[in-house]
């Protein structure tokens, strides 16, 4: 797990945002009023949980009291950091406390689902979520198996055991709204994945068939940047402190950010306060609220004691970086995007969709849409047959002219160039 849960990223990110006290605040404040699902008591179940969004979700529920946790990732670093912070913590850690470096749309998985006590709340985090992961067809296609076939069958499995009756939740994002990229088209289709899954009458798996009860609460939530969480830009700035190479961004893009624990918040809130079959959105103001990448480093190298040192050239900036460090500087190299899938600035609700109020401040909600199960389910079918071994390997235009056919809002964005070849 990264340092994102650490106060130092809290005071970080509340310098870049200028925000004093979570935005989510008054939301919560709404939220503790209301009759909603209880975590006191209650068992959940979060797959995915051991990155920095699920793990800040995570300490949100434990604060709660929940009588039992169990918690899927694969990335068993990560679970084994997880359960150092909630055995350390202030907060006790749940009288009942697994943990699994599974899959979650795995056999091995189902079969661990078949022999637990049914989870009152359901929470998922997993998911591929870069925009790089679009660089070929074998990384888009392994995005598309853990965003949607896995999606499909944990969601089915669920349904069938009796995991989840409180309350189902699948997290988004804020490039799922007029997608440029494949990554926010496969956020796109899980919440339209998602809203098949409360269709009564519908199959348990889009898959595989098979019969189950439909999911009777369902929410998602698309939100904004979290500041340094893994994998991130401005995770990848503290490493290359680190590490002692340069900083280095696109210099034309803003983006909204909120911290790990806003992040956390407002999955919460979305998990237990939103309506059925709506996704949760920020109401974060496009002037007031984003940020620049530039802005985040500045803020990171100040906090070092160290000043930018502007480079237009990486080698340059590479082969600066020791007389720069030398003389209290740090190279930074910030130049305009020039890669596939980027928009200049996100935005949580296409001009297509409805928002309506859901009674938490600083909250929209937005309604599921009925999905077309057919064309999802057959886009689900090729993605699931083409991992197999024996099948061919669609090309990337394959792929993206098959999820338009599902996400018909997609504009891809394609610049013949990936993140993977930048700094």
């Amino acid at each position: 797990m990264s340092l994102c849960l650490t106060p130092r990223i809290e005071s970080l990110t509340s310098q870049v945002t200028g925000r004093r006290q979570s935005f989510f605040a008054p939301a919560l404040a709404a939220l503790a009023k209301r009759p909603v699902a209880q975590v006191a008591g209650a068992r959940i179940l979060v797959a995915g949980g051991a990155g920095s969004i699920g793990s800040a979700t995570i300490q949100e529920l434990v604060a709660q009291g929940p009588a039992a946790l169990a918690v899927l990732d694969p990335s068993e670093n990560n679970l084994a950091e997880l359960l150092r912070t909630l055995r350390s913590g202030s907060v006790p850690a749940p009288a009942s406390l697994d943990v699994q470096p599974l899959d979650y749309g795995s056999q091995l998985a189902r079969r661990w689902l078949e022999r637990q006590k049914p989870f009152d709340l359901v929470l998922s985090f997993a998911a591929l979520k870069h925009v790089r992961s679009e660089r070929d067809e074998f990384s888009l296609l392994r995005m598309l198996e853990v965003n949607l076939v896995a999606a499909d069958r944990f969601l089915a499995a669920c349904r069938q055991i009796g995991h989840g009756k409180n309350g189902v939740f699948l997290v988004s994002t804020d490039k799922a709204a007029d997608p440029v990229s494949l990554m926010g088209a496969s956020k796109r289709a899980m919440e339209l994945l998602l809203w098949a899954h409360t269709v009564p009458g519908a199959p348990a798996s889009l898959i595989d068939g098979g019969t189950a009860d439909a999911l009777t609460r369902a929410t998602s939530v698309r939100f904004a940047n979290v500041a340094f969480s893994d994998g991130s830009l401005p995770w990848g700035f503290l490493q290359r402190l680190e590490k002692r190479q340069p900083l280095a961004g696109p210099s034309d893009i803003r983006r909204y950010l909120v911290s790990p624990r806003e992040a956390g918040q407002l999955c919460l809130l979305a998990a237990l306060g939103a309506p059925h079959r709506h996704v949760l959105i920020p109401e974060l103001d496009p002037k007031r609220d984003t940020v620049t990448f530039r802005a985040i480093a500045d803020a990171v190298l100040a906090e070092r004691g160290l000043r930018p040192v502007e480079y237009s050239d990486a080698a340059a900036a590479r082969a600066a970086v020791d007389r720069d460090i030398a003389n209290g500087g740090w190279p930074v190299v910030f130049l305009p995007s020039d890669t596939s899938g980027e928009k200049d600035i996100e935005v949580f609700a296409a001009p297509n969709e409805a928002t309506t109020a859901c009674g938490l401040p600083g909250c929209l909600a937005i309604p599921g849409l009925s999905p077309n199960q057919q064309a999802l389910s057959e886009l689900l079918t090729l993605i699931d047959g083409c991992c197999r071994l024996g099948q061919p390997v669609p090309d990337k235009p394959t792929l993206t002219n098959a999820m338009s056919l599902v996400v018909r809002e997609l504009r891809h964005h394609e610049a013949g160039r990936s993140l993977d070849s930048k700094m």
